[in-house]
Formats: C-alpha cells, structure tokens, sequence
C-alpha cells in the first residue's frame, strides 16, 4: 500500500475539512429536497490554505489514478453491428380486410 502524500499529524485540519464537506453535503441535500434538482458543484468558502492543499492534492492523486484505471483497460473493438432506426423503416400501408360476419 502507498503512502499518503497528504501531511501528516494535523488531524485538526482533517476533521475540519470533514466538517466543513458535511456542511456542503447537508445544504447540497436540502437544494434537492427544494428545488427538486442535483447542484452541479458544492460550494466551499472561506478554505485554510492547508484545507485547500488536502483537497487540491486529492483530487490529483485520484485524477492520475482515473487515468492509470482508464489505460491498464482493454480497448473495445468497433461494432461490426448495424444499427436500424424503427422511425426511418418505410411501412407498407396495409388495406383493412373486411370482417366476416358472425353467425350467431
């Protein structure tokens, strides 16, 4: 397992980061809950510049671990299928028989 390149003995800073993200989240949850609709971004104000940096630095790390994931992966070939679209197919208009009457 890895080292994490975030510093260390500072667990202060974590839990106010922690903090301060489930702040976000709760308001994020409350924007849905009222306005029916997921916010795009969470919005953080007022960061350390060392809450700034874990953030910054995680999101490195998981961004060249995305890309690691995304090489190591085989690539797909190119469908040979052909792909028919229903609302481009030419219907042939049928005439209505004429029903037969029912003897009762």
């Amino acid at each position: 397992m890895g080292e994490s390149q975030l510093p260390a003995g500072k667990p202060e800073l974590y839990e106010r980061l922690i903090d301060r993200l489930g702040l976000a989240l709760d308001t994020a949850r409350t924007s849905m809950r009222l306005r029916d609709e997921a916010p795009a971004e969470l919005e953080l104000r007022g960061l350390s510049r060392a809450e700034f940096e874990v953030i910054k630095t995680y999101l490195d790390t998981f961004q060249k671990r995305a890309d690691e994931a995304a090489n190591l992966r085989p690539q797909a070939e190119p469908a040979s299928a052909r792909i028919i679209w229903l609302k481009d197919i030419k219907r042939t208009v049928r005439t209505p028989r004429p029903r037969k009457a029912s003897r009762r």
